[in-house]
C-alpha cells in the first residue's frame, strides 16, 4: 500500500509487487519468482504484471553483486556501484514495461488492486498488514507449503538448468555463437565510444548463457569496460543457466521468444545508460 503511488506509475504493477522485488534482492530471484507465481495463480496479478515482475525485478541478490564487484576490482567504489546498479536496473525495467512484448500482454485479472480510502496511507497500510497477519495460516503450515512449492519449482528447474544451461555454457566456450550475437550490440557500443566495443559486445552477449561469464571476460580491462559489464551482468536479469528456466517453470504465460526480446532490450538499454555513467565516475575518481 505504501509503495502503490510509486509502483503503479513507474512499473505498472500493484504496490504489493514491491515485496517480490525486495525478496529477489535480499534473498534470491527464485524466492521472488515463487512469490510472484503464487500471487499470479491466486488472481492478484495479471499476466502482464506477473511477467513484468518476473523479468524486471528478479535480479541476482546483493551478495552476488559483491562477488561481481570483487572479481572486477570494483569494491573500492562499492557504495557507488551498488546504488547506481540498483537504480539503473529499475530504470531499465520502467522503460521495458512500456515496450513490446511486455506492453502487449494481457492485463486482466480476477482481483482488483488495493484502493485508497479516506484514512491516511500509513494507517491503511498498517490496517491491511494486521488484517493479513490475522488471517495468515499457522507458521508450520506456511513453512510446509513454502517447502512443498519450493521443491516443485526445483524439480521443474533442474532439467532445464542441466540441459538448456549446459548447452548455453558449451556454446559460449566452444563456439562463436555469442561473438556473432554480440554483433547486435557492437554498433551501439562503438557509437557511444566504449573503450573496447568488440569485447563489451561479446561480454554482453555471453550474459544470456550465464550472468557471471561477462565478468570473467573483462577482469583485466580498463575501469570503464569493467564497470559497464558489471552493470550489464546484473541489470540484464535474464540468463539461461538459472533465471530463464525458473521463469519457464512457473505458470506465468511468457514464451522464450518474449524472454529473448526482453533480454536484448534490457542489455542494450543498460549498455547505453551505463557507459556515460562509467566515464563520469572514472573522471571523478581519477582526479
Amino acid at each position: 500500500m505504501l509503495l502503490q503511488p510509486i509502483m503503479k506509475p513507474l512499473f505498472k504493477t500493484p504496490g504489493k509487487s514491491a515485496i517480490d522485488a525486495v525478496a529477489s534482492f535480499v534473498g534470491s530471484y527464485s524466492i521472488g519468482l515463487l512469490i510472484t507465481n503464487r500471487v499470479y495463480n491466486s488472481g492478484h496479478y495479471s499476466a502482464k504484471e506477473a511477467a513484468i515482475i518476473a523479468t524486471g525485478f528478479s535480479t541476482v541478490s546483493a551478495t552476488f553483486m559483491v562477488i561481481v564487484a570483487k572479481t572486477l576490482n570494483l569494491m573500492d567504489i562499492w557504495n557507488l556501484f551498488f546504488w547506481s546498479t540498483l537504480l539503473l536496473t529499475f530504470l531499465v525495467t520502467a522503460i521495458t514495461v512500456r515496450l513490446p512484448p511486455l506492453a502487449n500482454l494481457d492485463d486482466n485479472k480476477l482481483m482488483t488492486d488495493e484502493k485508497q480510502t479516506e484514512a491516511s496511507r500509513i494507517k491503511q497500510a498498517v490496517s491491511e498488514g494486521l488484517e493479513v497477519a490475522k488471517s495468515a495460516e499457522p507458521l508450520l503450515a506456511s513453512m510446509f507449503r513454502n517447502f512443498k512449492e519450493g521443491m516443485l519449482m526445483v524439480m521443474g528447474i533442474l532439467p532445464s538448468i542441466m540441459s538448456v544451461g549446459l548447452i548455453g555454457l558449451l556454446l559460449a566456450k566452444f563456439t562463436p555463437v555469442f561473438e556473432l550475437l554480440g554483433m547486435l550490440f557492437y554498433p551501439f557500443a562503438w557509437l557511444i565510444q566504449t573503450p573496447d566495443p568488440e569485447l563489451v559486445s561479446k561480454a554482453a552477449a555471453t550474459g544470456l548463457a550465464e550472468m557471471f561469464l561477462p565478468s570473467l571476460l573483462v577482469t583485466n580491462s580498463d575501469f570503464v569496460t569493467r564497470f559497464v559489464v558489471a552493470q550489464i551482468s546484473i541489470s540484464s536479469i535474464l540468463f539461461f543457466s538459472a533465471s530463464i528456466p525458473c521463469i519457464l517453470s512457473t505458470q506465468i504465460p511468457i514464451t522464450v521468444k518474449h524472454i529473448l526480446i526482453i533480454w536484448y532490450q534490457r542489455t542494450l538499454l543498460t549498455l547505453l545508460m551505463s557507459t556515460p555513467l562509467a566515464y563520469l565516475i572514472h573522471y571523478f575518481i581519477s582526479k
